[in-house]
């Protein structure tokens, strides 16, 4: 190799090398931040991503990151497999296309598949470039307990904003979203966006969209199917729906799909409920921009039949562009062919002899009116492709440094309508191909089954009785219980304007702020910070200090009354109330502080544990103090005694209860530990099985839990094995045994 060579191929190492360290270097800015708040979670991105990376639901889901989890708080453990709670998305995400000198780009900032498989593409150094994310907590109680002097009443209690810019198009996103823990506000989430053009040059035949992959719910379907997958929730159980009052596009479960072993006991008061996926779970535009649509001539929109009627009294075309529903498949050609000008993807609604007319199937003259030359969703795919949801807003002019707004929410409620919302029609819940009255459909609840024709399936039944004979699960809202009992929440305290049921009045996103009011909705007063404490005897204590009671403010909604203290055995429940506990109640009140104690605590098991303020008109406050903790007693001074409890251990697996870990059924706890000491676990003939390190907390105390899994990560057979611990400070061996019995 001659010298000349040899240096070309040196440049050429380091100049792939700097790429790679670049995109190294890009790929390590994409950073999570997380809306934890209300009952709806949700993990948010510097990229445009929202919840998990967006695939067709076969990966499953990365601890601790929730993709529109609702309830909250709700992995568990049960016979041996770790769920990993009730998220109702595949992912979702931001696009952005336009024309710049006469070229088409799209940008996809989340929700974009492989064309083959449908396995998540990264977008970071692809589509976009990561800017800054923060969170902001406007919170009324600080960490300590101290009222907050800096709450803002008018502002969400929880704030995220993150930017970034996309490749291709030089265009930057600002997303501002909000999220609340008020009763009745707290399982939406407002998202805002500001998109500005930082080119040099201007955009023309620009378009901006939302991809969604719905799918409710990951614990119901894993329980029902052994997985959450895209093509179980496609051909057996979910419906995709579109209410045309609401703009509203979404997901439903077709019964609930009750859970099979403990339905009697999630379905007791206080508990999760005993359906496993009753979660609707949608968004919809709270405001799009419409000053900056492209007007006649201004767009390269083909000169089609449907001209005559796509466009308004001032010449710009009805929104939305596209609403879309397909396989959660989401390849990024397949997107282009969503945001593109001259084939439009999804036909408008046309006259008489359009399949969908209102006049003759929908007998709604005023939405007729309303939605004619608009967008017809995909409503023949209502049951056979509800995977992935796209929303199109467009043409747009984009010139240099012009923004565009919109804002968009999410919403998740306790089945698609109430008992007296059977009573509308919304598009959608047919099976596939069918024509005429069947695009429209009664919507359906948990308060009564009714049935659909022609839907496919063993029943053509729909809904559910369960409430009729059961309560509302605790994590709702009595009164806002439907998603379209959110919605109608979440455009009241976005407009500021008095509540609305949007099922007969018409909403209309474009006339709205492109900001949020914020400053209208009454706030209630707000939760104490608590503290759990252990005690020598393994009873818990539960303090707090009195700062919420003197909580004022102008929209307050009542003032302060009384507490409640709630304990349970999971996160989801069955909670128990511990009492009801007054101002200043004498049982209670000690040297300045709230004291509390837990009776029902059990040395080794894990509690959780909610304290609500009720205000003077009985409204209890949000959930903001859920608090887990493990029950023990302060670690031995020495090495004298340790045992294992219970011994021998009878596995009998069930739903009473289970930790982060593992199930208590399946739990067994070493005693009489000190602070720091080693245990090793050795079965009958000295194989060495497991060993724990006990040391800080919350583990620094008299009892280490041990789930049984071996380091090989395997569960134990039945035998009787011998155990050691050996104390760190001061050497001491103290050995055992304990027998496990399947």
């Amino acid at each position: 190799m001659n010298k000349k060579v040899f240096l070309k191929k040196i440049f050429y190492y380091c100049i792939i090398g700097t790429m790679m360290l670049n995109v190294f270097a890009i790929s390590q800015s994409r950073t999570p931040q997380y809306h934890t708040r209300g009952m709806l979670h949700q993990t948010v991105f510097n990229t445009g991503e929202l919840g998990r990376a967006y695939d067709r639901g076969d990966n499953g889901m990365i601890k601790g990151h929730s993709s529109m989890e609702w309830p909250p708080n709700s992995s568990l453990i049960l016979n041996g497999f770790e769920y990993k709670g009730s998220h109702n998305s595949l992912g979702g995400g931001l696009y952005i296309s336009g024309f710049k000198g006469g070229v088409s780009f799209t940008a996809t900032c989340g929700a974009v598949t492989t064309a083959g498989n449908g396995q998540s593409v990264p977008v970071t150094g692809v589509y976009v470039n990561p800017g800054t994310i923060t969170r902001t907590e406007n919170f009324p109680v600080l960490s300590n307990g101290d009222l907050n002097p800096a709450y803002n009443p008018n502002e969400a209690e929880e704030i995220i904003v993150a930017q970034w810019t996309t490749i291709g198009l030089k265009v930057a996103v600002t997303r501002t979203s909000r999220a609340w823990s008020l009763p009745g506000y707290n399982s939406f989430i407002i998202y805002e966006y500001d998109i500005v053009n930082i080119d040099t040059v201007d955009y023309t035949d620009a378009f901006v969209g939302w991809g969604y992959g719905f799918a409710p719910s990951m614990f119901g379907l894993e329980r029902k199917y052994n997985r959450w997958a895209e093509g179980d929730l496609r051909s057996k159980d979910m419906y995709a729906r579109y209410d045309l009052k609401r703009w509203l596009s979404y997901n439903h479960d077709r019964t609930g799909s009750a859970e099979s072993t403990f339905f009697n006991l999630w379905s007791q008061s206080g508990n999760r409920g005993g359906l496993n996926s009753p979660q609707a779970v949608g968004i919809f535009p709270l405001h799009y921009d419409y000053d900056n649509l492209s007007t006649k001539g201004q767009t390269n929109y083909p000169k089609t039949s449907d001209s005559n009627y796509v466009w308004d009294s001032n010449n710009r075309m009805k929104q939305p562009y596209t609403n879309r529903y397909e396989n959660a498949n989401i390849d990024y050609e397949k997107i282009r062919t969503w945001l593109n000008v001259t084939a439009r993807k999804t036909s408008p609604f046309n006259g008489a002899t359009d399949s969908t007319a209102f006049v003759t199937k929908f007998s709604d003259v005023s939405s007729w009116n309303y939605w004619k030359g608009r967008t017809k969703p995909s409503w023949t795919l209502g049951y056979t492709q509800p995977g992935s949801h796209g929303y199109i807003f467009g043409p747009y002019n984009l010139p240099k440094n012009v923004h565009l707004h919109f804002t968009i929410a999410e919403v998740v409620g306790y089945g698609a309508g109430i008992a007296s919302d059977s009573i509308y029609k919304d598009l959608g819940g047919s099976r596939g191909n069918e024509t005429g009255t069947l695009g429209f459909n009664p919507v359906p609840s948990w308060y009564k089954e009714m049935s659909y024709a022609n839907i496919s399936l063993t029943a053509n039944k729909i809904g559910s009785n369960y409430l009729q004979n059961h309560e509302l699960p605790w994590y709702v809202t009595p009164g806002v219980v439907s998603i379209r009992d959110v919605a109608d929440r979440a455009i009241q305290i976005y407009t500021g304007n008095p509540l609305v049921k949007w099922d007969s009045l018409q909403f209309e996103p474009k006339d709205t702020p492109p900001t949020g009011m914020y400053n209208t909705v009454s706030i209630s007063v707000p939760a104490p910070v608590i503290s759990i404490e252990n005690t020598g005897a393994a009873v818990n204590k539960i303090t707090w200090r009195d700062q919420v009671e003197s909580f004022s403010i102008a929209r307050l909604h009542a003032p302060f009354s009384h507490y409640k203290a709630y304990r349970a055995s999971s996160a989801l429940g069955p909670w128990h109330l511990i009492d009801s506990i007054g101002k200043h109640d004498p049982r209670y009140w000690r040297d300045s502080l709230y004291l509390v104690y837990d009776k029902e605590s059990n040395l080794g098991e894990d509690a959780y544990y909610i304290v609500y303020s009720v205000d003077a008109l009985g409204q209890q406050s949000g959930v903001t103090n859920f608090t887990r903790h493990a029950t023990q007693s302060p670690a031995a001074l020495t090495l004298e005694k340790v045992w294992v409890t219970p011994n021998p251990l009878i596995l009998t697996r069930g739903g009473q209860g289970s930790s982060i870990n593992g199930e208590f059924t399946d739990k067994i706890g070493f005693m009489g530990l000190t602070k720091k000491c080693t245990i090793r676990i050795f079965s009958y003939s000295g194989q060495l099985i497991h060993t724990i390190e006990h040391d800080t907390p919350p583990t620094a105390g008299y009892e280490q839990e041990w789930f049984q899994i071996t380091r090989n990560n395997q569960m134990m057979a039945s035998g009787i094995y011998f155990f050691t611990v050996d104390d760190a400070a001061t050497g001491k061996r103290i050995t055992g045994k304990f027998a496990v019995i399947h």
